[in-house]
């Protein structure tokens, strides 16, 4: 073959189906009242009930018609348009597009992938500067046409046109409004690629015709809960909903009942398969599930302590209470009554006072209404070294032996690339505290959560009794622990139970014991740059300053600051210098109390309390089997940042709408 042109047209024309959504909805009131309302007469939330966006579907006829003839495989075209939504805070309208094909000659040979993006983005005539290009081989010759790469935002889904179907659905989306009376427009780019560069023969002259649209698709029957007023889970891409029974069988949830109820402490769960292709309908079998997590919804909650301590005090047993919280998809702020705005700052309580309500810091850096968060410690199913990046060996499961002795950095980048699509991540120190307190609320189990004491490091066990004191080195009858059934519990049991957030199964476990839990929380020194550990063979494998004087240049580069949080060094009282929310200022006062073996300072519960330094600048969670009452839910601790035998990490998943 010595010359060849491969003609192809396409013709593609937008239709936006009728797309105004309007009811007629019953308004009640809050079953969790906001308590601002006797007083202030001003929240901005008032109801819990509410109604689906309206949505708008805006393009210009010009749009996304063009017609092309004699191109080449590899040939890529873009057509954009815009949606916008409208409505009160929490309002929601989900969305598909599909490919309605009128004639498709060229079979499974166009690729059409669908991007979105909050910005606009400009894109013209030969957007991608296509050039025809030849290539000769045993005296055949191949024309092809190579594309430059240009960012067009989020991918939304690719898919291959499909023969002898007429409507092919090509992407989804959600649009919710978080600002009260505000729209939202996203703008969409969807990109036709003409793919087959080997078998040019196959598609010659052949034609494609179809148009493009846009269908709403019903928000108002899938299931929501009052009390949330808006911040209900975000499912997306690979995350399936779940129920559990309490022996652990995992039901596919039926999305239009009440799977989930935080009114009743029962939280909402969602797995992730191994096989993403797999499908089922009721029952998923525990080996086909790769991980499960929780849903955390956004919340703000009542302050009630400053952590304004200078020294260490005397035990106060009157401080540990129910938090107040209040969910909702809504940031404080000065100017309301009773509000503060969340100061996020290491040493700062900005404007706020006791009696404020804040919006916890865990979800002002992440784009969705909350976050789900590893219903387990993180293990691991292949072989490769414990202290290595590896994403593809992540489990997040019960009964398996936690992954261990790794340093933060290879835990931050395994849990970083292990769900890029759901903005996965290793869990920071806020996040911790946001489900401390919900757990500590009478949306959780507001009380001292068992241990796991499974002294095989496996995931999601409890204490048979509740250990009676601290850390002792040493299997005592006041601290037991083992892996006999005498001893520990399997979370699918009444005593497993215990050692759930909630009470029961729907929550999250081994957040007191199994393994201390390595979060992103780090001290920085004078200067603002953060420490990557204690010296250059105790290191976080971040670069930094180490804390024995010296630096750790050729280490990882730090993550975007909103991976991390962040501490300063400083001479007033440690524990004011922690983040309000991250709850170690506030589980005050803090007390030093006599244990067997040593001295120890404590918090709620006498939880132990450790704050970083130069030396060990890396904050630690939960404690581990061995720690007794020192351990549990509210307990911090310092250490290295270099791999530990006793110390996991757990992942956080932000999902964006």
């Amino acid at each position: 073959m010595k010359k060849r042109t491969i003609l192809m047209i396409l013709t593609i024309g937008f239709i936006i189906l009728a797309a105004f959504s309007v009811g007629t909805y019953a308004y009640f009131v809050a079953s969790l009242k906001d308590e601002r309302n006797e007083e202030a007469k001003n929240s901005k939330i008032t109801t819990c009930f509410i109604p689906a966006a309206t949505t708008i579907s805006n393009i210009l006829d010009s749009v996304g018609k063009f017609n092309i003839t004699d191109i080449y495989p590899g040939h890529k075209e873009v057509a954009s348009f815009s949606v916008t939504a409208s409505g009160n805070i929490g309002a929601k309208t989900s969305f598909q597009f599909h490919y309605n094909i009128k004639e498709n000659e060229l079979l499974n040979n166009i690729k059409v992938s669908v991007y979105k993006s909050d910005e606009k983005i400009s894109v013209t005539n030969n957007y991608f500067a296509c050039q025809k290009k030849t290539e000769t081989t045993d005296q055949n010759t191949k024309f092809f046409e190579e594309c430059e790469e240009k960012n067009l935002g989020e991918l939304v889904q690719e898919t291959i046109l499909t023969e002898g179907k007429e409507k092919i659905e090509i992407g989804s989306d959600t649009l919710l409004i978080r600002k009260e009376n505000q729209n939202k427009t996203r703008y969409y780019y969807v990109v036709i690629e003409f793919l087959n560069k080997e078998n040019q023969n196959e598609v010659m002259s052949s034609q494609l015709n179809g148009n493009i649209n846009v269908e709403l698709t019903s928000t108002s029957s899938l299931y929501t809960e009052c009390i949330l007023n808006g911040a209900d889970p975000v499912l997306k891409n690979n995350l399936i909903p779940v129920t559990l029974d309490e022996d652990g069988t995992v039901h596919v949830a039926d999305t239009k009942k009440e799977w989930y109820s935080y009114e009743k402490q029962k939280w909402a769960n969602a797995v992730i398969l191994k096989n993403e292709e797999e499908i089922y309908e009721d029952v998923i079998p525990e080996d086909k599930i790769e991980s499960y997590f929780v849903w955390i919804p956004k919340y703000r909650y009542q302050l009630w302590d400053l952590g304004n301590y200078n020294e260490l005090t005397i035990k106060d047993e009157a401080k540990v209470h129910p938090i107040p919280i209040l969910f909702g998809d809504y940031n404080t702020e000065d100017s309301t009554n009773k509000e503060c705005t969340t100061p996020m700052e290491s040493g700062t309580n900005g404007n706020c006072k006791i009696g404020d309500f804040m919006t916890h810091p865990a979800f002002l850096s992440i784009p969705s209404t909350g976050f789900w968060i590893g219903k387990f410690e993180t293990s691991k199913s292949n072989n490769l070294p414990n202290n290595s990046i590896n994403p593809e060996g992540i489990e997040i499961k019960p009964n398996q032996i936690s992954w261990r002795n790794i340093n933060v950095s290879k835990a931050f980048f395994s849990s970083y690339n292990y769900q890029r699509k759901l903005d996965s991540h290793m869990a920071k120190n806020t996040e911790w505290g946001a489900v401390a307190f919900l757990s500590h609320s009478k949306n959780g189990y507001p009380s001292r959560i068992r241990i796991n004491n499974n002294s095989e490091y496996k995931t999601g066990f409890a204490a048979v009794k509740e250990p009676s004191c601290g850390y002792t080195r040493d299997n005592r009858e006041c601290n037991k622990y083992g892996n006999t059934s005498d001893v520990t519990k399997p979370y699918n049991t009444e005593i497993g139970s215990f050692a759930s957030t909630t009470g029961n199964i729907t929550g999250v476990y081994d957040m007191n014991g199994g393994d201390v839990e390595y979060v992103m929380g780090v001290l920085s020194n004078q200067n603002g740059i953060v420490y990557s550990g204690n010296s250059k063979t105790l290191n976080s494998g971040f670069a930094g300053p180490l804390g024995d004087g010296n630096s750790f240049p050729n280490g990882s580069k730090f993550p975007e600051s909103k991976y991390y949080d962040k501490y300063l060094t400083g001479t007033n009282s440690e524990f004011k210098r922690s983040i309000l929310g991250d709850f170690m200022k506030e589980m005050g006062p803090f007390f030093i109390h006599q244990e067997i073996l040593a001295r120890h300072v404590g918090s709620w519960y006498v939880n132990g309390a450790y704050f970083i330094d130069p030396i060990k600048p890396w904050i630690v969670r939960g404690g581990y089997f061995k720690n007794g009452t020192e351990g549990g839910i509210f307990a911090f601790d310092s250490s290295t940042g270099a791999g530990i035998d006793y110390g996991s990490f757990r992942i956080v998943l932000t999902p964006s709408f």
